[in-house]
């Protein structure tokens, strides 16, 4: 352990040097800062890099850099941010201690370099982390040094080019099920679940959004009826639930409802009045995830999937479920983002793109009509452009 003494100079000025033992020679060694924030980013560095002055000397330069460290520049920005909820802070503010708590931590913000950066993703690799998961601290890294631009820290933010590792995970990501198979899964619930699971999947609402439904979202004038989705359950610092915005700003949004649907579920709006929730447990309290997860469950093992099979769908499958139908009943891929509530189209697409009917079919259809050509008539036209 490293360890800070001020040290007075004969002119009445103070300095403030950082000891530690050495661990590659064994020998006492000090280093001399100027001020006490410096000695003790000095201090953590040293520790970070297991008390060795070789490790250190390397990056003796950069810690002259002045300014907060990658760690701090991190606290200051979730500190700035304005669109988080509390649920939110707490998962950054545990990123920040368990992923940017070493050397990297440690840098001046104004000090990283590209290969820095690598460093960094090779450490995460090296902790197990999927490449999701490194893409995601990644982009809270890269909005705090925008932060850390704004502030004059540095010029530029040395994440943008970096290339971040694939996923190269050949398990599939989602389960959809097709309209016969979820109409079983929701025949298999409890009758108390079963509308709350046709609701989820005919609308695809999150879990968290249908669960804060309320009677008085549901509007039956016009020919369609419609859900307004206003808001959802979340987590606070605590872990305790709140009713907050929904996910994005666009998943404020109406979806219209099936006849099927609204004839389930009318006897639940109208037990559930103006302000009441829809969708509750026998007790009349919300549903938690945790507690519908036991019924999810039984209704899968009655229905015959075995835990580990690879086909086993999730809750959230019923989302992906709706999607699969939707484009399969012919809803464009732009329509379908606004119904489920995607910030940007692009999410819409890299998810579900894949899943568009007889995509490949019309590409080749549209390509062989856009290549015809006639015999009779082409070649005077080509014949005129080349003259």
């Amino acid at each position: 352990m490293a360890s800070i003494r001020e040290r007075r100079r004969a002119d009445g000025s103070t300095t403030f040097a950082v000891l530690w033992r050495d661990a590659d020679t064994g020998k006492q060694t000090s280093y001399q800062l100027p001020n006490q924030p410096e000695a003790e980013r000095f201090k953590r560095l040293v520790e970070a890099n297991g008390n060795s002055l070789s490790a250190v000397e390397g990056l003796l330069q950069q810690i002259q850099v002045e300014g907060p460290s990658v760690a701090e520049n991190l606290v200051r920005h979730v500190e700035l941010l304005t669109s988080a909820g509390p649920d939110q802070i707490k998962r950054y503010g545990a990123a920040i201690s368990n992923h940017f708590n070493g050397k990297f931590g440690a840098l001046p913000v104004g000090s990283i370099t590209h290969i820095d950066l690598v460093q960094w993703i090779r450490t995460m690799q090296g902790k197990g982390l999927s490449a999701k998961t490194i893409a995601n601290h990644h982009g809270l890294l890269s909005a705090s040094f925008e932060t850390a631009v704004r502030a004059g820290w540095r010029k530029d933010n040395p994440c943008k080019g970096v290339k971040l590792p694939k996923d190269a995970s050949t398990e599939e990501k989602m389960r959809p099920m097709t309209a016969e198979e979820s109409w079983k899964v929701t025949q298999a619930m409890p009758e108390r679940y079963r509308g709350f699971v046709a609701f989820l999947r005919a609308t695809g609402a999150r879990f968290g959004e249908a669960t804060a439904v309320r009677g008085g979202d549901f509007n039956f004038e016009g020919d369609t009826v419609t859900v307004r989705i206003e808001r959802a359950w979340k987590r606070d610092g605590d872990n305790r639930f709140y009713i907050g915005p929904p996910k994005t700003r666009k998943s404020r949004r109406s979806i219209s409802l099936p006849p099927s649907l609204v004839t389930e579920i009318l006897p639940l709006i109208e037990k559930a009045g103006e302000a009441g929730y829809v969708f509750t447990t026998s007790y009349g309290g919300p549903i938690r995830h945790s507690t519908f997860h036991e019924f999810w469950a039984k209704a899968l093992d009655s229905l015959g999937y075995d835990e580990g099979a690879g086909n086993r769908p999730r809750i959230h499958d019923l989302r992906h479920t709706h999607a699969a139908l939707m484009l399969a009943g012919g809803l464009s891929i732009y329509e379908l983002s606004r119904r489920l509530g995607h910030e940007s189209i692009n999410t819409t697409i890299d998810r579900y793109s894949d899943l568009l009917p007889d995509a490949h079919f019309r590409g080749a259809e549209v390509a062989a009509k856009a290549l015809e050509w006639e015999p009779e008539t082409k070649p005077l036209v080509l014949e005129a452009a080349l003259a």
